[in-house]
């Protein structure tokens, strides 16, 4: 009796929906960015980290469209640089920066080392590709 009904809280519990949007730093334009990138339906989840006039753009690629990242990287990279030409945006949809995003939001990271941390993500996302 008490394994069907531990296999079925397990089976909901993997179900639960996780935070597909997170956004870090400053939420000066949280709407904005959120609607741009829910337009476009390759994009699973994303954290965004804004500083001063930068801004990070973390994302995961739907699983189909893993075998195109690097078009689908360029296509938002290019609708952000339209949207915002005044902030210095990089988009990245390699996992390791996705992943240190967070985990930067998970440990809230002063704002003075902020700038630091993500100037450090964005060269190692650079010398990766």
């Amino acid at each position: 009796m008490t394994l069907p009904l531990l296999a079925v809280l397990m089976l909901l519990n993997g179900c639960a929906e996780k935070e597909k949007f997170i956004v870090y730093g400053s939420p000066q334009n949280e709407g904005e960015v959120e609607a741009l990138i829910k337009e476009e339906d390759f994009v699973d989840r994303t954290t965004v980290i804004q500083y001063d006039d930068s801004m990070l753009v973390a994302v995961q690629i739907k699983p189909w469209d893993k075998w195109k990242k690097a078009k689908l990287e360029k296509k938002l990279q290019k609708k952000f640089d339209k949207k915002y030409p005044n902030k210095d945006v990089f988009v990245s949809a390699d996992y390791k920066i996705f992943y240190e995003a967070n985990k930067i939001k998970k440990d809230q990271i002063e704002d003075n080392k902020l700038s630091d941390k993500i100037t450090e993500l964005i060269k190692l996302a650079k010398e990766e590709t």
